[in-house]
């Protein structure tokens, strides 16, 4: 019997998979986009991203637990849905691949800033390469680990106590945003929030004993309090215009901390934060590799594998430059938001057409 994962494994990986680089100036996003008192716009927007785990957990209702894939190809012959995966697989690879690079241009920003960023996106990717060449069981494994070594910084948070005042939250709420509010704003925050959808990729490695979705939302309100931690810290810590002139709010945190034993703990805490960049890159990764292994069911193992961390490897050669790796990121994770809608969206719409037609997808699973 394939092992199966269980809410605990479950709530720990969305969790460190929307834990993703964004994190570090998620203060500043939130106060040039949605303005003063912003951390209330933000728990809004989880709650839409909620709403959003709630339309995959429709998906896997009225599917009775079958993938995406066997959804689909119920309704549809399986060669037609080739571009599709390719396109979907492409893309998922891209966006491992900035987040990955992301991470190591602000890294080489804080710390080797004479140093090659694709000699260390080198290590990182073999890092990638060897969790991908495992299951998923393994790989929620690791990530209960790199959970465990970095669930321990919001500690620090209380470091700030002493100069944290709650007059710099001020009585206004959601203004002096740098450029108004408008959709495109608000979306700046909720990119924060990508990763839960790939829970998708999940539902032939659960049963019913796995409690797949409360697990899913245990996760994803668990990150959602982790940051809301961050952001209180941060808006009664600096002034409004502080936060919004800091290009990483975070990093600033924890440059004012200061440990006898330990000099630069922004330094070790950045590092320890590149085991929550790995996983939300490997899961991105697992969802290309899932699509993948459904055009090339017979390729022997580890190739597909390598094949997708050499393709993260030369895409890594893009964004040169920090700011074009901000912008290149925030554009797939633009697109990335409309698929998490759009696919539980066209699946719902798929099983009603099954539903009418009188067929039922095969849940191999």
């Amino acid at each position: 019997m394939k092992e199966k994962l269980n809410v605990f494994h479950i709530t720990l990986l969305i969790y460190m998979t929307e834990m993703n680089i964004t994190l570090f100036n998620l203060p500043r996003l939130v106060a040039e986009n949605i303005g003063t008192n912003g951390w209330a716009g933000y728990l809004f927007l989880s709650l839409i991203a909620t709403f959003n785990i709630f339309l995959y957990r429709m998906v896997y209702k009225m599917g009775n637990g079958a993938s995406l894939f066997q959804i689909l190809e119920t309704a549809i012959p399986k060669a037609a849905l080739y571009p599709f995966y390719l396109a979907l697989s492409l893309f998922w690879v891209v966006t491992a691949s900035f987040i990955g690079k992301n991470y190591f241009l602000i890294f080489q920003m804080l710390s080797f800033q004479t140093t090659n960023p694709m000699f260390i996106f080198l290590l990182f990717c073999l890092m990638v390469f060897c969790l991908l060449i495992k299951n998923i069981y393994n790989i929620s494994k690791a990530n209960t680990v790199f959970f465990i070594m970095t669930i321990w910084t919001l500690l620090l948070s209380f470091y700030h106590y002493r100069d944290w005042q709650i007059v710099r939250f001020t009585t206004y709420w959601f203004q002096d945003a740098a450029q108004g509010h408008s959709f495109h704003n608000w979306m700046e925050v909720y990119i924060n929030f990508v990763g839960f959808e790939l829970c998708i990729f999940l539902f032939p490695y659960v049963n019913k004993k796995s409690k797949l979705f409360t697990g899913v939302f245990l996760g994803h309100w668990l990150i959602t309090l982790a940051l809301l931690i961050v952001l209180i810290t941060s808006f009664g810590f600096f002034s409004f215009n502080q936060i919004q002139s800091l290009l990483y709010p975070v990093i600033d945190l924890l440059d004012f901390i200061e440990i006898p034993f330990v000099n630069r703990i922004e330094n070790l805490v950045f590092v320890m934060f590149m085991f929550g960049n790995l996983i939300t890159t490997v899961m991105f990764c697992f969802a290309a590799l899932s699509t993948l292994r459904q055009i090339f069911p017979r390729m022997k193992p580890n190739r597909i594998e390598f094949g997708i961390v050499l393709l993260i490897f030369i895409i890594g050669y893009f964004p040169k430059y920090l700011a074009q790796s901000e912008l290149l990121l925030r554009k797939v994770l633009f697109i990335e938001i409309s698929l998490a809608f759009s696919i539980p969206i066209l699946l719902i719409l798929v099983l009603q057409y099954l539903k009418l037609k009188g067929k039922k997808p095969k849940n191999e699973g």
